[in-house]
């Protein structure tokens, strides 16, 4: 799915994009003038071709979810069966669950297994390829947001609570 809006969208028509699709997304950087303040730009020239602005996209899709950042981070420690994920997030439905785990394993984020044995269940778990990388992708956003995110923002940081006063601490 997510696959197929990427393949759709590599010129930026679906968005209305097409003109100026960088300047409209905010991702194109110009060229200061020797007058301009640099502390708040990067001086470098730099825009996003339209096929790098359907890669990320592309990757902002594949964790775009309620509940799919979670389970991903559940899923960093090892397979989880879906029971265990409700127990987890017990403010998910059961089918908001279902389909964001038929998802992440259509996209190739995580592997169902059917453990058929005496007594049937299944567990999910990251899948060696995307769902690694899809985890350095979280590691680095988390990364990244302890250190750029800026302090008087009062709607971030309380949406962030405890967890940016611990991680600026460590």
């Amino acid at each position: 799915m997510a696959r197929t809006a990427v393949e759709a969208n590599l010129d930026g028509t679906k968005d209305g994009y097409r003109h100026n699709p960088t300047a409209a997304m905010g991702c194109g950087l110009s060229r200061l003038r020797p007058s301009q303040p640099t502390h708040h730009a990067i001086s470098e020239y730099r825009q996003f071709s339209s096929k790098e602005q359907a890669a990320i996209r592309f990757a902002l899709a594949l964790v775009q979810g309620k509940w799919k950042i979670g389970i991903l981070c559940r899923l960093q420690q090892g397979p989880a069966r879906p029971g265990e994920l409700r127990r987890l997030f017990p403010d998910a439905s059961k089918k908001m669950l279902t389909q964001h785990l038929r998802q992440m394993e259509r996209d190739g984020i995580i592997t169902r297994t059917d453990m058929s044995g005496k007594v049937s269940h299944v567990e999910y778990s990251l899948s060696e390829l995307g769902g690694v990388a899809v985890s350095h992708l979280l590691h680095y956003l988390a990364t990244w947001t302890t250190e750029y995110l800026p302090q008087n923002v009062p709607s971030l940081s309380h949406a962030l609570g405890s967890w940016m006063t611990e991680s600026r601490s460590a």
